[in-house]
């Protein structure tokens, strides 16, 4: 383990100085910064030296000019969190090349500072890469979809009662599936791609409503009414679409899984810390065999029942993905012939 002396500063004790005692436990300390894959730099609790495993080392071409900015850079974050700031940043190196370092800095216990090093370049590289496909498929995919479900409208208003408006129907139907799965596909590599790139504090109350609001119509088709039993207005820090989109998966399941005129229940609780938001609902229920997968992408308890309410099999998904990234989990009970409840349970401010 190596470590950076600044200007007008003092080494640390020489190792003949120290203890027996002293001397394994910075042995041990060594070992261990040694075996770690990301950088660590560790600060004395006087800010006047700085270590270094090899991984933080290997960053940069010692003395070179990138080096003695990234070592300015790194002291006055570490003082900074011996000071009680501690930070996320991302610094960037280089004019032809360009390189992105993350610093992370933490507080010790014994009033030192430490941070962890990573070159997250090619990370980054890859984000951008896996943004712009998303962008480009949605394009490339979106746009003869959209123009076959036109053409077969069109189809269908000109042949009237015919055995081709007849399959002209077929196509308007099956085009119509294919675009939510393409749909529910993209919003899912949105998700993982991005993240949780939104943290602000958000109403619960509203998330309801607008989930609501958007399934309302689909609820209407089927004479389902979607009765919120509870809806105090709670806090949770989080992306507000991204938790819209949870709430509006769960009660569109429900309602595509309900039977006409049935009742599809909304209920948000507080518990232990955490926001609890259930939907409930009176369909067929699901046997116990399936429950531990139905929030994996494209698992169908019955394919042919699935097909017939339009489902993608990526809604679960989609609302498993969000309340990981919340910080939460969602769950499931169910009982064959009487209903489900699907519950998304999120950390509460």
């Amino acid at each position: 383990m190596a470590w950076l002396k600044r200007r007008d500063t003092e080494p640390v004790a020489p190792v003949h100085q120290l203890s027996e005692e002293d001397f394994q436990s910075m042995a041990r300390i060594s070992a261990t910064m040694e075996a770690l894959p990301l950088g660590v730099v560790v600060m004395s609790s006087d800010g006047s030296n700085m270590w270094t495993n090899s991984a933080a080392d290997s960053l940069f071409t010692p003395h070179s000019e990138d080096h003695i900015l990234f070592v300015d850079s790194l002291e006055g974050l570490l003082k900074d969190a011996l000071n009680g700031t501690i930070s996320q940043t991302e610094l960037e190196f280089g004019e032809d090349v360009v390189r992105t370092i993350e610093i992370d800095t933490v507080a010790l216990a014994d009033g030192g500072a430490a941070a962890i090093v990573e070159d997250v370049t090619q990370r980054l590289m890859l984000d951008r890469v896996r943004t712009d496909f998303v962008a480009n498929i949605s394009h490339e995919l979106r746009t003869p979809i959209g123009a076959i479900s036109l053409m077969a409208e069109n189809l269908i208003a000109e042949m009237g009662e015919s055995e081709s408006a007849r399959l002209a129907e077929i196509i308007l139907n099956e085009v119509t599936r294919l675009n939510e799965t393409v749909n529910d596909l993209l919003d899912l590599a949105r998700i993982e791609f991005d993240g949780l790139s939104k943290r602000e504090s958000i109403h619960t109350a509203r998330v309801i409503d607008e989930a609501v609001g958007r399934i309302r119509s689909a609820a209407l088709a089927k004479s389902v009414m979607i009765v919120v039993e509870d809806n105090p207005d709670m806090s949770v820090i989080g992306d507000r679409a991204q938790l819209v989109s949870a709430v509006g998966n769960l009660i569109d399941n429900a309602v595509k899984y309900s039977d006409q005129g049935s009742i599809v229940k909304v209920e948000v609780q507080r518990a232990e810390g955490r926001m609890l938001i259930s939907v409930a609902d009176n369909g067929p229920g699901i046997a116990a065999e399936h429950l531990g997968r139905v929030f994996e992408r494209f698992y169908r308890v019955d394919d042919a029942r699935s097909r017939g309410t339009g489902g993608t099999g990526l809604g679960l998904a989609i609302v498993r993905h969000i309340a990981l990234l919340h910080g939460g989990d969602a769950s499931v009970t169910s009982e064959v012939g009487v209903g489900s409840t699907f519950t998304l349970s999120i950390p509460a401010v």
